[in-house]
């Protein structure tokens, strides 16, 4: 069975736990467990939900039938510093045209014909990819229906991915001026959509990338991250993952990242603690561990000078209280120029002096105290 999720319940806790497939279809099809596990033991029930079953709920998806959507940009007006606010919302029209795309299974993904409304992000005509979390498990006092935990899930979604784009930005502007770089990488911004005719209405929207599709860097069942691909663009997304690390002190990894060539999307990231940066999503210590002990410098490290992962935490010390500032904060205090390569000098930016010599280089809800906690673990 595939873990789905874990919902903690406090003691006395008797709400209904929920598990909603979005607009569900053959793909589905399979055995669905729930186990409840507290300090009295664990117990466990199965749900077969088979093609038959879906088969007899006459299923269908309006393809080719346009609806009408809200819009929403997450805007960083200071960067990195900034927590990100919701713009201004576009009101247009689109038309799904092909759904199930891609091998994932944790999204619902379409592909959208664009309208009219939604210019200059997209133009009429072209095509966008939506996407939906799927299945989504809700319930218990803390969350009162699907809606709220469907907006939630985008909410976070939207902010981990704009997040990496802003931090990107900071990357590629470094990286541009290193002759021998070539194309830096560009993180798409992904945008909220409203779609009111859908019961689960809340989706995020996203350029339609054309070519081959890879899966640069993913992060496994045993909190390792794996790199898949020896291309090019794979090795510049290994380099981002270390610059980002070193960048924040070893408080955020970059685990995920999947795109077309230099092109990025579908971000996932992890955080030491939970609330880095307004990030709400669970710290993993050993996605960490295993992440400086496994990483390996390329090429691209070492035309950005980084710090081999092996010093930066023999430097990093568990005691200190303080996170990272902020790379604009830092570079505010560096004197009399905004130039990133200046004012990464000053503030402490991953890039050292290049008589550093990179390793392995190579080329091309809170809970009170006197609750005994209840997992409800969906699979």
């Amino acid at each position: 069975m595939a873990f789905v999720i874990c919902l903690f319940l406090s003691a006395g806790d008797e709400t209904q736990v929920n598990l909603a497939i979005v607009q569900a279809s053959s793909i589905d099809s399979g055995v669905y467990g729930c186990t409840i596990t507290n300090e009295y033991g664990t117990d466990s029930t199965d749900c077969l939900l088979s093609a038959d079953v879906l088969a007899g709920m006459s299923l269908r998806e309006d393809l080719g039938v346009g609806e009408e959507i809200e819009m929403t940009p997450m805007i960083f007006s200071k960067g990195v510093a900034d927590s990100g606010v919701w713009g201004n919302k576009f009101f247009g029209r689109v038309m799904m045209q092909e759904s199930h795309i891609g091998d994932g299974c944790s999204h619902k993904v379409w592909r959208a014909k664009v309208i009219y409304g939604l210019e200059p992000v997209f133009e009429s005509g072209n095509t966008c990819i939506i996407k939906v979390r799927n299945p989504i498990a809700y319930g218990g006092k803390a969350e009162s229906c699907l809606i709220d935990r469907n907006l939630d899930i985008v909410k976070q979604e939207s902010k981990i991915q704009n997040l990496a784009r802003e931090y990107c930005k900071i990357f590629s502007a470094e990286a541009r001026v290193i002759e021998n770089f070539g194309p830096s990488l560009e993180v798409l911004p992904v945008y909220l959509m409203y779609r009111p005719a859908n019961t689960v209405p809340y989706a995020t929207v996203e350029a339609d990338l054309t070519g081959v599709y890879q899966k640069y860097s993913v992060l496994d069942h045993t909190g390792r991250v794996d790199t898949r691909s020896g291309s090019e663009a794979a090795l510049k997304c290994c380099a981002l993952q270390h610059w980002i690390f070193q960048w924040t002190n070893g408080n955020l990894l970059i685990t995920r990242l999947e795109g077309v060539d230099t092109k990025i999307t579908n971000v996932g990231i992890s955080v030491k603690s939970t609330g880095h940066q307004g990030l709400s999503v669970e710290g993993n210590p050993k996605v960490f561990e295993q992440f400086v002990s496994q990483h390996q410098c390329n090429y691209f490290c070492g035309l950005l000078s980084l710090r081999s992962l092996k010093v930066m935490d023999s430097l990093l010390t568990p005691t200190k209280p303080k996170g990272s500032r902020s790379p604009l904060l830092q570079r505010k205090m560096a004197a009399g120029s905004s130039s990133p390569q200046t004012g990464r000098k000053a503030a402490g930016s991953p890039r050292l002096p290049r008589k550093t010599e990179p390793e392995g280089r190579n080329t091309p809800t809170k809970q009170k105290a006197a609750d005994a906690p209840t997992a409800v673990k969906v699979e």
